[in-house]
């Protein structure tokens, strides 16, 4: 079967502007495709599949190689033209590749995740010039957009921030324009092959008159099919941004699908009629599916087409838009002739070979696509295997233990064979007198060298991703993991718009290292003005970050953040209504960051907010605050508002980077604790009490806090709390004066799981608490390390190694008018404490 006509449901990610303007598009990185892919593996119809049936479904619905930009265009065509080298190497693969995009659920996404899917997916490089090639601080209209001018970012400068285009361009502008433009088009208007004739439509490509009104210059005009002048940094398409290096995307797919469905198939039966007269001996040669979906077919492609101009057949590598790699949307490569093998194309098929040849031999029934993609492109590795992560393809790729590459060699050169035949755009047009397989087996020998020569070359590789070896090392304490609310609180009241934008960076990059997801944790960006909403949640956290990055913030001359917590307050009482309602007995743990990075509070702000924070501390004690401060803003204003100061307030001036600066304090907020609770406990009505139940999932080498608020149990007299393990063993623990509890502490008591389904109990701990002003009921859970246990089944799990753990109670009551909750201490900690040892004694 081969790929002819680009689909419909692929043409409209071309033809309508919202979806084809690269500024409105999903980043084009490794988070935001496991987001989407996450997204997916909840829906109803895709909840049973298992990673190659998905990765399948995908290639089949969104992936299309050799789809580029035309300039030839009208009022009823889109403007794209394929590619014939890529499209007749992907028709290849096409056959080659199993399952069908038949059941694929069209409903479980919108149509921008669809297109972001088809462009992470689809490999490409749009040879073009670009408007800011010609422009270098303009970024032209998208020609395919039927937009104002004014909703257009049509200028982008050094940080990445756009700004409106005008016609009082700089002189300096127009000058580039002149050198890198009108020199091709004085060429052409001189070139008898590209004479305008009579009746050719022409696009005006300068309108405004010369400024010195000493010269004239005629309007300059140009075919619409007229080509281009080409890219010095042609882009690529259909790869993605990762930490260890940007990858073509489509062929790691490509080889997860092909590794737990392989197949072999006679070259005479894959071509179906021949066009070259190959021997019987060639023709009885065979392809497997797994080599030839991935690195084999880049091999074949770039030998047969490169070598005999003598042109390299490896690299180049290339740059991001963004170099912080926080909203990636564009990858252009560092030569103007790159090879049909470039650095990310070598990547994406060593990862989708060492996947493939693997996956028969890992957990087909509950390996989730998502779980596999991220622990492959993680510091920890494939929990089946941690010698397989991203960062050790290389060494990997090179062990002949995990790679024949002999049986590498002769895959590509199966497939050079067929591709050959399919007398694609660019191929050698041979003597009759050659031996045609002879010089095909020398030109992958070549290109084999190179490729082995290339990733041999520690330099060029380390340009790219800091190779590892070996297995990781695992953390010999487990780290804190819990889920948590964000509450980014952005400083308006600034010096200037680059104050701004140093914040939004912070707050992309926080954005990128949390665990935001569906059912995991969330951040939004508010404004210190009043609290509104700036930039609102989204389960994509790259799409998150890019958003935060994208979005214009105003300057104000004050900020009031007393008025930010009044409207939190609000916000959160409508939550606790909200959570009643849905019958919820957990929730997220509540952070709200103050990023100060302009003018030191006055005594009345301080007062005001002083105020208010009281109010919040009573309503709300399970409401955490913290502080970044940068420039002349003093963290000294803001201990009196944080638990622990040395913890919760971050200086940034003292960190190298504001990507280092976000790790640490996305550390402090996953160490903060979510709260558990029964929304029910002062009902008079007689409920179902078991049936409140919190559900959560804790990855091995990792924990996750809690506490139990005295509002929600203060007038319990035979208060059981239960904890049911699954798909592993876990370790509970609980403290009524350490938060978190320590397993190692005599002020926490603990118990594990034998065996899973078992149930730790723990009854009438510590003590009732009539009064209503005793301290919370702190909880720690954290994963047993990797056990044999079975595989976590539920779509909410993040990896398949996940413990799922199910807190329950019994006769938990509390008053209706109780609502604080605040821990006086009344009760006495030297009590508590010498209850807790007799517990232990006893």
């Amino acid at each position: 079967m081969s790929v002819r006509r680009v689909p419909d449901n692929i043409n409209v990610c071309y033809d309508y502007p919202a979806l084809a303007a690269q500024q409105f598009q999903h980043p084009n990185s490794i988070h935001s495709m496991l987001s989407i892919i996450r997204k997916l593996e909840v829906h109803p119809t895709v909840t049973t599949w298992d990673a190659a049936r998905l990765a399948s479904s995908l290639l089949r619905r969104f992936r299309y190689d050799g789809i580029e930009d035309s300039e030839s265009q009208s009022a009823y065509t889109t403007p794209i033209q394929k590619n014939l080298p890529e499209t007749d190497k992907y028709s290849l693969i096409w056959s080659l590749l199993p399952g069908t995009a038949a059941d694929f659920p069209e409903d479980a996404l919108t149509p921008d995740e669809k297109c972001a899917l088809h462009f992470m997916l689809s490999y490409s490089v749009n040879g073009t010039m670009r408007a800011e090639e010609r422009f270098p601080r303009q970024l032209a209209r998208e020609r395919s957009l039927d937009l104002n001018e004014e909703d257009l970012p049509l200028f982008v400068d050094a940080s990445g921030i756009s700004t409106n285009y005008t016609q009082n361009d700089t002189e300096e502008n127009k000058k580039i324009y002149e050198d890198n433009v009108l020199v091709h088009q004085d060429a052409a208007e001189t070139d008898e092959a590209n004479e305008v004739s009579e009746g050719v439509a022409i696009e005006t490509v300068l309108n405004e008159e010369e400024e010195d009104p000493g010269k004239s210059r005629k309007r300059r005009a140009l075919p619409i099919n007229y080509a281009l002048p080409i890219s010095k940094s042609p882009l690529q398409r259909g790869v993605i941004y990762t930490p260890y290096g940007t990858v073509a995307a489509g062929p790691v797919l490509s080889g997860i699908a092909a590794g737990l469905e392989p197949q072999t198939v006679r070259l005479r039966d894959w071509m179906g009629s021949v066009y070259y007269n190959w021997s019987d001996t060639v023709l009885d040669r065979s392809i497997n599916n797994i080599w030839g979906t991935t690195i084999a077919s880049d091999i074949a492609q770039s030998g047969l087409l490169r070598i005999h101009l003598s042109h390299t057949t490896v690299g180049p590598s290339g740059s991001w838009n963004d170099s912080l790699g926080i909203c990636p949307r564009e990858f252009a490569l560092h030569n103007e002739d790159p090879s049909y093998l470039t650095n990310a194309e070598i990547y994406g098929g060593i990862d989708g070979l060492l996947l493939g040849l693997k996956m028969r031999d890992w957990d087909k029934e509950y390996l989730k696509l998502s779980d596999l993609l991220s622990s492959y492109y993680s510091e920890t590795g494939v929990a089946k295997d941690r010698s397989y992560r991203a960062c050790n393809r290389i060494s990997n790729f090179l062990d002949p233990n995990k790679v024949n590459h002999n049986i590498l060699k002769e895959e590509a050169l199966t497939f050079l064979v067929a591709y050959y035949d399919k007398d694609t755009e660019g191929n050698p047009v041979f003597k009759p007198s050659l031996d045609k397989f002879v010089k095909a087996k020398q030109f992958i020998d070549t290109t084999y060298n190179d490729l082995t020569k290339l990733l041999n070359n520690k330099e060029i590789i380390r340009d790219d991703f800091v190779p590892c070896t070996g297995l990781p090392t695992l953390p010999t304490t487990e780290i804190p993991r819990t889920d948590t609310d964000l509450l980014f609180v952005i400083d308006q009241f600034t010096f200037s718009n680059e104050e701004v934008q140093r914040q939004t960076e912070l707050a992309g990059f926080l954005a990128l290292d949390l665990n935001i997801g569906i059912t995991t944790s969330q951040m939004e960006v508010l404004s210190s003005l009043d609290g509104s909403v700036i930039v609102p949640q989204s389960a994509n956290k790259a799409q998150l970050a890019c958003s935060i990055r994208n979005t214009v913030i105003s300057i104000h001359n004050q900020r009031k953040l007393h008025n930010v917590l009044a409207t939190l307050r609000t916000r959160f009482d409508r939550d606790k209504i909200e959570e009643r309602n849905n019958k919820t007995s957990g929730a997220n743990g509540k952070t709200v960051l103050f990023s100060l990075s302009g003018r030191s509070p006055s005594t009345q702000e301080i007062e005001d907010f002083t105020k208010e924070y009281e109010l919040l501390k009573n309503e709300h004690p399970d409401v955490r605050l913290l502080f970044a401060v940068a420039g002349t803003v003093s963290s000294e204003i803001y201990k009196s508002f944080v638990q622990e100061p040395e913890k919760d307030i971050f200086k940034l001036n003292l960190f190298t980077t504001y990507k280092e600066a976000a790790s640490i304090i996305g550390d402090r907020a996953r160490s903060l604790s979510a709260k558990l609770f029964y929304p029910e406990c002062y009902s008079d009505v007689a409920l179902d009490e078991a049936s409140f139940a919190h559900t959560i999932y804790v990855t091995p080498g990792t924990q996750k806090f809690y506490k139990i608020m005295p509002s929600t149990m203060h007038l319990s007299q035979n208060l059981k709390i239960k904890f049911t393990i699954l798909h592993g063993n876990a370790e509970v623990c609980l403290s009524r004066i350490q938060e978190p509890p320590v397993s190692s502490s005599a002020l926490s008591v603990c118990q594990k799981n034998v065996n899973g389904g078992d149930i730790i109990e723990f009854t009438n701990y510590p003590a009732p608490c009539m009064s209503g002003s005793c301290s919370p009921i702190y909880v720690a859970i954290k994963a047993a390390q990797e056990t044999d246990s079975e595989s976590c089944p539920d779509p909410q799990c993040d990896s398949p190694d996940q413990v799922k753990v199910v807190w329950t109670h019994e006769g938990m009551v509390c008053s209706k008018d109780f609502r604080s909750g605040a821990p006086t201490q009344l009760v006495s900690h030297v009590i508590l404490l010498v209850f807790t040892l007799l517990l232990i004694i006893f």
